[in-house]
């Protein structure tokens, strides 16, 4: 990772302070791209990482007001995506996709003529690599840009730009260097890539051609891929969602959803040469890992399943695996459908709460459920005439007409109440001693008030 990162390093005085954004974790993967296929279900599936409002158009000022990402400083409200990985199995044909987390390197890289290093500019687009690509040209800063690491044993790996013909003991790095030119005009092109250019000197780092006269920032992304979680039968063992088996398919998006004010402070402030976010001060000020981990997606997915939770026995969409013989199975389009089910008509979420300090905040009734979500607990505690609904611990629901047991009711921030809800991954269900609280008719009765009155919640000072 380091040599590669480094690389460039001959051809500047010294490699600027850079940071990471490590082991972020997928937030959706489904057939979405919103640069290549705007509005409409894609033609791949993508593991998408970043801000929680991504959908199938981009629209910068829409996506800046996501409620969260799963990166661990919450202003970058950028996504970032690349084609799932799967293993196919040698005896069923079947494909699953293979867990992966995404390590997203931000560098400056000057070239000779130490030009200035600019922050993406609001509503900036962008697209690495070619996904119909099979073939391999040395000469190309483009195709030199993408390339994977097998992670072997004893701590070794191989770094080259096909998809490894060896078992990967260790785990899979998908790497892609995105260019960081810019026409100073286009935030997007007909093919997503013409307004950008890789520099002059090499694709990693160098002067601005003449074309393309403002530097960016530079992006790298590896995908860490969990390939050592499956059995290894040579090659065809691993098939990206596009079909391709060679790995010069692969690719990646970008779409900026940066506060540009504070991505220009962190390049010109940053002062770390080790990748540590902590030692850049305008980004270590908002870090906030408990954020990015309860972040969940909130738009919509193709309905079909993609080899996520079970096995599937065709790639999602039109995608054989290349050089197979196979022929795409004949399968109507998906719907787009919401990852979220709305809450009973009446009843609103109220937001994250304590529990009680001498018992339940709800004591009247509760249930425990493998396919547990906000909205099956709304509909038990209304099914048995209760106002107030909360869940927790991700399959637990409690019911009640009033907060009890010195339960303050106090809303806290929204990420104390971080645990997936055991129905649907896509919603969170309460906490440690915390509850998503719901209420009919939005607002609360608190039992241990003697009027009983019924009060609304305010947001719990910081």
């Amino acid at each position: 990772m380091f040599a590669r990162i480094l690389t460039f390093v001959t051809l500047a005085a010294a490699v600027n302070a850079y940071w990471t954004f490590g082991a972020t974790p997928v937030l959706v993967q489904t057939r979405l791209d919103s640069i290549v296929s705007p509005g409409v279900v894609s033609s791949h599936v993508h593991a998408i990482v970043g801000a929680s409002g991504f959908s199938p158009n981009y629209d910068p000022d829409q996506l800046m007001q996501s409620k969260c990402t799963t990166l661990s400083v919450q202003k970058d409200l950028s996504n970032y995506w690349a084609p799932q990985l799967y293993h196919r199995d040698q005896n069923t044909g079947q494909f699953t996709a293979i867990p992966s987390v995404f390590n997203i390197y931000y560098l400056p890289r000057p070239g000779p003529k130490n030009e200035p290093i600019k922050a993406f500019p609001k509503g900036l687009r962008m697209l690495a690599g070619d996904t119909f690509r099979r073939t391999y040209n040395a000469s190309s800063f483009e195709e030199q840009a993408i390339d994977f690491v097998c992670l072997t044993a004893n701590g070794g790996s191989n770094e080259a730009p096909p998809l490894p013909t060896q078992e990967c003991v260790g785990g899979l790095r998908a790497q892609i260097f995105f260019p960081s030119c810019w026409d100073g005009v286009n935030l997007d092109s007909a093919d997503h890539k013409s307004h950008m250019a890789y520099p002059i000197q090499a694709y990693n780092g160098g002067d601005c051609p003449a074309s393309h006269p403002v530097h960016l920032i530079s992006l790298f992304i590896e995908m860490e891929v969990q390939v050592q979680q499956f059995d290894w039968h040579g090659p065809g063992t691993w098939v990206f969602a596009n079909g391709d088996t060679t790995g010069y398919g692969l690719h990646a998006d970008f779409q900026n959803g940066w506060d540009v004010d504070l991505l220009q402070q962190a390049i010109d402030q940053c002062s770390g040469q080790s990748g540590d976010l902590l030692a850049c001060p305008p980004l270590a000020a908002l870090y906030d890992p408990q954020a990015a981990a309860a972040c969940v997606y909130e738009g919509v997915v193709a309905d079909e399943p993609t080899g996520v939770s079970s096995p599937v026995t065709d790639l999602p969409g039109c995608n054989p695996v290349y050089n197979s013989g196979q022929t795409c199975p004949s399968k109507p389009t998906p719907a787009l459908v919401s990852v979220q089910t709305p809450l009973p008509s009446g009843w609103t979420e109220v937001g994250c709460i304590a529990e009680g300090t001498s018992g339940r905040a709800l004591a009247a009734l509760s249930t425990t459920a493998p396919n547990m979500s906000k909205d099956v607990c709304a509909s038990f505690c209304a099914s048995h005439g209760y106002t107030l609904a909360g869940a927790e611990f991700g399959d637990e629901c409690y019911c009640d007409n009033a907060l009890r047991n010195g339960a303050t009711g106090a809303v806290l921030e929204w990420d104390q109440c971080a645990n997936r809800c055991a129905g649907n991954e896509y919603e969170n269900c309460g906490g440690s001693s915390k509850l998503t609280l719901m209420s009919h008719g939005g607002s609360v009765a608190h039992a241990d008030k003697g009027s009983r009155r019924a009060v609304r919640f305010a947001k719990e000072d910081a």
